[in-house]
């Protein structure tokens, strides 16, 4: 048998790091902060070394999670608002787009409750960073489509929107029940935005 090549190595690597990264989300949401490293070697059908050879604790682990969510939940935001359309349409899009990313990838979901709870659960300031940059990348565009409807407080709208969300998220992501219909979802929180708003009768 042949050796792997770099590229083969660097896809093995990759492969290994989606399935550690989606276990420990899974873990995370089981245990919070006090998940152990050998609870997502189990979770991820992997040796309890094989873990340690890519992440040295569960806060490095932690780290790359983290920062993968929020690169990705960019992408779905830049998704949501970044072509020309009414600020109705980008906020339901956007609803409706970063519910089912939650769904679908954990670690979105987890990165915007720690975000909601200001990372209780994380000792000493440790996000700070990602806490800086997700106001900025992800908080503003949503507060700047809110201004565009005429909502007063739009930052308040905005708060209440994502804390919505995340608490309806909850309900099926806790309880193991199937994707709900997203696009019902987002609607329903943004039309309370929308009586708000100087778009609206």
């Amino acid at each position: 048998m042949s050796p792997r090549t770099k590229e083969q190595n660097e896809e093995i690597r990759l492969l290994r790091v989606k399935q550690i990264m989606q276990a420990a989300a899974e873990v995370y949401l089981e245990q919070g902060i006090t998940m152990e490293m050998r609870d997502v070697a189990t979770k991820a059908n992997l040796g309890y070394g094989t873990v340690y050879h890519y992440y040295k604790n569960k806060h490095a682990l932690l780290d790359d999670m983290l920062w993968q969510a929020f690169h990705d939940a960019r992408q779905t935001t830049e998704e949501a608002f970044g072509a020309p359309r009414p600020p109705e349409q980008q906020l339901r899009r956007y609803g409706t787009l970063l519910l089912r990313q939650w769904f679908r990838d954990l670690s979105v979901y987890i990165l915007y409750k720690m975000i909601w709870e200001n990372f209780q659960q994380v000792p000493g300031g440790r996000f700070q960073k990602l806490y800086d940059q997700f106001q900025t990348e992800l908080y503003r565009p949503l507060v700047s489509a809110i201004q565009q409807l005429g909502a007063r407080e739009p930052e308040k709208r905005a708060n209440l929107l994502l804390g919505s969300m995340i608490g309806c998220a909850g309900l099926w992501i806790h309880h193991g029940h199937e994707e709900p219909d997203t696009d019902e979802i987002a609607d329903s929180l943004v039309r309370s935005i929308e009586k708000e708003g100087t778009l609206t009768p």
